[in-house]
C-alpha cells in the first residue's frame, strides 16, 4: 500500500484539527463518568421524588455500572461513529480533495485503509479513557469489579466500532451524499443488532460481541466467537469493496 504512512499521518492530524478526537474523548468521558455516578444514586434520586412512589431497584454493583456503560456506547457510540465516518470520503470526493490526494503516488487501498486506521485510533483512544472512568469510579462509588472480565468486555466494544465505522466507510465510498451515507449504515447496524434475537444466526452477528462481553462481567458461561470471526471478515469485505468502487468511479 503505497503512502499508506503519510497518508496515516495526514488523517490522524485531520482527526485532531477538527476536534473529533476530542469530540469522541468527551463523549466517552461523560458516560464514563456518568454511568456509575447514576447507578450509585439513582435509588436515592428516587426516594427524593416523592413518598408514594414505589419502584424497586436492585442495590447498585459493578456489573450493573459497567454492563449499563457498555450498553450506552453500544448505542451513543454507535451513532457518534456513524457521524464522524460518514463524511469520510464522501465528503472528500463532493469537494474534489479526494482526486487531488490520489493523484499523488499513493494507492486507492492506503487511502481507505488510512482513514479506518485513524478513526479506529480514535475511538479507542476514546473508549480506553471512558473505560478507566468507569472503572475507577465503580471502584470508588460502588464495588470492585473483575479486571479481566472487563478488559475482555472493551476489547468486544473496541471491535463492534471498528466494525461500525467500516460499514460507514464503505458507504461513504459508495455515495457522494454523506446523509445518505449515514443512514443506511446507520440502518443496517441497527438491524443486526435487532437480529441478534434470532437463536443461532444472531450469535454470528457483530453486536453479539457486546452482549458476550457483559455476559463475561456476569460470570456467565458463553461466547461468540463466531461473532468475532464475521466481524474481522466485514471490516476487510468493507476496505476491499471501499477500494474497489473508488477505482471504478470518478472521484
Amino acid at each position: 500500500m503505497n503512502g499508506f504512512g503519510a497518508l496515516l499521518k495526514k488523517e490522524l492530524k485531520e482527526q485532531l484539527r477538527t476536534y473529533k478526537l476530542l469530540i469522541v474523548a468527551a463523549v466517552f468521558l461523560l458516560f464514563g463518568l456518568g454511568t456509575p455516578l447514576l447507578i450509585k444514586y439513582t435509588p436515592q434520586l428516587i426516594e427524593l421524588a416523592g413518598e408514594d412512589l414505589v419502584i424497586q431497584i436492585p442495590p447498585p454493583s459493578a456489573v450493573m455500572a459497567i454492563a449499563e456503560y457498555a450498553s450506552t456506547i453500544g448505542q451513543v457510540g454507535v451513532l457518534v461513529a456513524v457521524l464522524v465516518a460518514m463524511g469520510a470520503v464522501a465528503r472528500e470526493r463532493s469537494r474534489g480533495t479526494a482526486a487531488m490526494v490520489l493523484s499523488k503516488p499513493v494507492s486507492m487501498g492506503a487511502f481507505i485503509t488510512a482513514k479506518l486506521t485513524a478513526m479506529s485510533a480514535t475511538f479507542i483512544g476514546a473508549l480506553i479513557l471512558g473505560s478507566v472512568a468507569c472503572y475507577t469510579y465503580t471502584i470508588i462509588l460502588i464495588e470492585p469489579a473483575d479486571i479481566s472480565a472487563f478488559l475482555a468486555l472493551n476489547l468486544l466494544v473496541a471491535l463492534f466500532l471498528v466494525v461500525c465505522l467500516a460499514i460507514t466507510l464503505f458507504f461513504s465510498s459508495l455515495f457522494r451524499n454523506q446523509l445518505a451515507a449515514g443512514g443506511i449504515a446507520l440502518i443496517i447496524i441497527i438491524m443486526q443488532a435487532l437480529l441478534t434475537q434470532i437463536p443461532g444466526f444472531g450469535d454470528y452477528l457483530p453486536a453479539r460481541m457486546v452482549i458476550w462481553g457483559t455476559d463475561l462481567l456476569g460470570g456467565q458461561v458463553s461466547n461468540a466467537w463466531g461473532a468475532v470471526g464475521v466481524s474481522l471478515a466485514v471490516i476487510i469485505a468493507c476496505l476491499y469493496f471501499s477500494r474497489l468502487i473508488l477505482q471504478h468511479r470518478e472521484l
